[in-house]
């Protein structure tokens, strides 16, 4: 008999038996603790539920070796003190109907009792009612390891909590063999505390990685001046307030930076949800559908949106980790969502420099003072950074914007009222203006009763399609004549085709009519809109096209009265800006 084809020996049944609380232990722990940056997570979240004002991390060996957590949250009584690391314990929620109005980042019991069982963790805690009263008695500390209290001592303190986290794994060989180097651990904490220090401006935020300050805010409840210290950024230029509610069901607030900050990748894109980082994939599909045509293929803006619903209205406990969330108004949310993100790009002109925002592991160097122009540092205060965050209003600056040249006869230079410069792609921007005009005249039409002027061409032209094609155009074809291009079949697989629409530089469309009568027999729900984009990519002013002042400012007049003036119906930008100030900073005005 083939080696292949013999029977698995099946091994004899084993009696049902309990668990030693010690072996239980160390199994709910790998449940809560995966790696160092959970046990983060969960310290950091006990002391924001706390009321702390000010979080201190500080981490060696990657975490492994020691994880510390300073708070100046309310603390633990000490009667208190010795329970927190037994397992189902919690001053969160009483019943089970306290999980449907729950307003706080953790409830589980188990994570500090979980920690312990993996790792030795010693508590010191004191609470802020006994510094009110005067009491000057050391804070209680105990020492847990292993699951049990191994020491307990008395330290002086000020109110709050500390909780220190030594030889993280030390118990589970398995666990501790699949841990990453130092320097990777390092970078989730980072991406971590990064996240917490955008969901809680008002939070001061300190992260030493083995000596060197990775990570620090001023907590000065700005959402705008906290994004500066992370990323250093310019704040009046870069970053776009968002603001939107149904003054019911959901409000979303937040920033989205200018197109010049997108990246080559999402890690710069964070959503909370009732103060809780999220990564829920409708919501996130929802924020990429907002900027997905707004910008180049491969790119990713700066988001940081905070959603607020009623509690009673999110599910958290959806997974373990509760990064993702059921909301019960879903689809309003979702599309509100979109045009809050797709509302700032579409508007968002091009800065002369793209800005790249500091990796993970750079914030491991050593910290350095605030340089006074743009630098990839994370280790600064916020002083002297300008957080003028109002709106700007993209359509009322371009109707003011005075054309002072056309250079290359293709970009129109313009000066703004505040003496900052505009260049602007004259065929881009004749592009957006003619799709937008499309758009909003043809869009929906379905019947040839809903014919619009023609320009009747004084020779038609013969088309040839593939076989499936010709069958689908033939079906679109009272929708094409809707739009103004008179086609009729003209046997075969061959098209006739007799005008074209009524609109400027119609007559560029002629030598492009087999490519457009090819996306009118598009097999995809889009086609409509892609020849639309078509028709107005071709009809659209060509670079070299010389152009006078009249025209210059009749362009911009036009372009000024569209919804998304800041990008070309591709996603290519319109505009380029040259604030006043980087004008100043350049030339040390």
């Amino acid at each position: 008999m083939s080696q292949y084809s013999q029977q698995p020996e099946i091994p004899s049944r084993l009696p049902l038996r309990t668990l030693p609380v010690e072996v239980a232990e160390r199994i709910a722990a790998g449940e809560v603790v995966e790696r160092p940056v959970s046990v983060v997570k969960e310290l950091v979240e006990n002391a924001l539920d706390a009321g702390a004002h000010e979080i201190r991390v500080e981490v060696r060996g990657g975490g492994l070796k020691l994880l510390r957590v300073t708070d100046d949250g309310y603390g633990i009584p000490e009667d208190e003190l010795e329970r927190v690391c037994l397992r189902h314990t919690t001053s969160k929620l009483a019943r089970f109907e306290d999980l449907s109005r729950l307003q706080t980042l953790g409830f589980r019991g188990e994570a500090l009792a979980s920690i312990a069982a993996v790792a030795e963790v010693h508590l010191l805690s004191r609470t802020i009612e006994t510094e009110r009263a005067g009491l000057i008695e050391p804070a209680l500390g105990i020492t847990v390891r292993g699951g049990e209290i191994v020491e307990r001592g008395r330290r002086a303190r000020v109110h709050g909590t500390t909780v220190t986290v030594r030889d993280l794994f030390y118990n589970v060989p398995a666990r501790l063999k699949f841990m990453r180097g130092a320097r990777t651990e390092n970078g989730h904490i980072l991406q971590l505390l990064r996240r917490y220090a955008m969901g809680y401006p008002a939070v001061r935020f300190h992260l030493q990685l083995d000596e060197h300050i990775a990570l620090q805010t001023s907590g000065s409840g700005e959402l705008a001046l906290t994004l500066a210290e992370l990323y250093q950024l310019p704040l009046a230029e870069m970053l776009h307030p968002v603001h939107v509610s149904d003054g019911q069901h959901y409000t979303v607030s937040g920033y989205v930076g200018n197109r010049a900050l997108a990246q080559a990748n999402r890690q710069f894109i964070t959503l909370f949800v009732n103060g809780r980082w999220v990564q829920t994939r409708a919501l996130l599909d929802a924020l990429e559908k907002g900027y997905r045509g707004s910008l180049s293929k491969g790119k990713h803006p700066l988001i940081s949106l905070f959603l607020t619903v009623p509690p009673d209205e999110v599910d958290v406990n959806v997974h373990p980790a509760k990064t993702e969330v059921h909301l019960q108004y879903e689809e309003s949310i979702l599309a509100a969502l979109t045009r809050a993100v797709r509302g700032v790009l579409e508007k968002s002109p091009a800065l002369p420099e793209e800005v790249q925002f500091p990796g993970p592991l750079l914030a491991t160097q050593r910290s350095l003072p605030l340089p006074k122009r743009r630098g990839l540092r994370v280790s600064e205060s916020a002083e002297g950074y300008n957080v003028s965050t109002a709106p700007r209003d993209e359509a009322e600056i371009i109707a003011h914007l005075r054309p002072l040249a056309q250079l290359q006869q293709a970009v129109i230079l313009a000066e703004a009222s505040d003496g900052s410069l505009y260049l602007i792609d004259q065929h881009r921007a004749h592009e957006r203006v003619l799709y937008e005009h499309l758009r909003s005249r043809y869009t929906g039409i379905r019947s040839e009763e809903e014919v619009t002027d023609a320009h009747m061409l004084l020779e038609p032209v013969i088309v040839e399609m593939k076989r499936h094609q010709a069958e689908l155009l033939e079906e679109r074809l009272p929708m094409l004549r809707g739009l103004g291009i008179e086609c009729e079949r003209f046997g075969g697989r061959s098209f006739l085709v007799r005008s074209v629409p009524v609109s400027e530089g119609n007559e560029q469309l002629i030598p492009h009519l087999q490519e457009l009568v090819s996306l009118a027999a598009e097999d995809a729900d889009d086609w409509e809109a892609h020849l639309l984009i078509s028709l107005a990519c071709r009809s659209a002013l060509r670079r070299g096209r010389v152009l006078d002042h009249a025209a210059q400012a009749s362009l911009l007049k036009a372009l000024a009265q569209v919804a998304a003036p800041a990008v070309c119906p591709h996603g290519s930008p319109v505009l380029l800006h040259y604030s006043r100030s980087f004008l100043i900073d350049k030339f040390e005005w």
